[in-house]
């Protein structure tokens, strides 16, 4: 039997579709977590292996051909999910067991997080997951809790009697779910979160929202150091871009790449959306 080979390896058909959706070769490296120089050899073997890319005065572009191999692979990647996806359904009571006794805490899903003024903000899908999430934990019957960051500040985003700290209205809490107020980063420092979970002998915590390196990280420790055993969805949070001490950019998804790499090496399991709503 003749073995079958591919025009283009799966390194090769990943670039290209991150490719796609770069802004720059230092875009791209990020994304890819690369250095910009052995993406620039790797896009160079591509071209000279076959015409999917092609250089326009000085700077990489997909050609028609490139175009049309990344709407297939899109194609074979969402069959493939799907296909596989299917069959992991079929086990979801077993692998989804810690929502039995689990608690859903969304921190600071507020307005004010929604200001265009902000800087570059990672994972603009997350109000959708998390609202997902929401839908399935009610459908489950499960405690919800809300993490609303206040101040008393009329200058804060996060002011009281301002419309900016209000929770967003697509996951505006129902009568029987608990919002806690709180003043610091993480949603267990001076709040009544502990008690209310110990009280409904909750062992596992499912954590969402804003923002990913700051209160959702918090809360995660504070989570992990306090017995309960921590979920953190990845693309069910988001941060900003932010600059280092010596006042160099970095982009927000890379903050939150390294967030949640060190949320999961450290004291909380990050997962994503699929594995919780089936």
């Amino acid at each position: 039997m003749k073995r079958l080979r591919f025009s283009l390896s799966s390194d090769q058909l990943e670039l290209l579709l991150a490719f796609e959706e770069s802004t720059g070769l230092n875009d791209l490296a990020d994304k890819m977590a690369k250095d910009p120089s052995v993406i620039s050899r790797n896009l160079q073997r591509i071209a000279e292996s076959i015409s999917v890319i092609e250089k326009v005065k000085g700077r990489w572009e997909l050609t028609s051909l490139g175009q049309q191999t990344n709407e297939l692979t899109k194609t074979y990647l969402k069959t493939q999910h799907e296909l596989l996806f299917d069959n992991l359904k079929k086990s979801e009571t077993a692998k989804h067991s810690f929502i039995e006794n689990a608690a859903l805490v969304i921190v600071n899903a507020q307005n004010g997080l929604l200001d265009e003024t902000q800087a570059g903000r990672s994972n603009t899908e997350a109000e959708k997951n998390i609202e997902n999430i929401l839908c399935f934990w009610r459908k489950n019957k499960k405690a919800v809790f809300y993490a609303k960051h206040i101040s008393q500040k009329p200058e804060s985003m996060f002011y009281r009697h301002s419309p900016k700290c209000e929770i967003l209205e697509s996951l505006t809490p129902l009568e029987n779910e608990t919002v806690v107020e709180k003043t610091e980063s993480s949603a267990f420092v001076k709040t009544t979160l502990q008690k209310y979970l110990n009280d409904l002998n909750v062992t596992n915590v499912v954590i969402v929202g804003f923002t990913a390196h700051e209160c959702v990280a918090a809360t995660a420790r504070d989570s992990a150091a306090l017995g309960f055993t921590t979920y953190v969805v990845e693309n069910a949070t988001a941060t900003f871009d932010m600059r280092d001490p010596f006042g160099k950019l970095i982009k927000a998804d890379k903050v939150h790449r390294l967030t949640m790499t060190n949320i999961n090496t450290l004291y909380a399991k990050v997962i994503e959306t699929s594995e919780i709503v089936f």
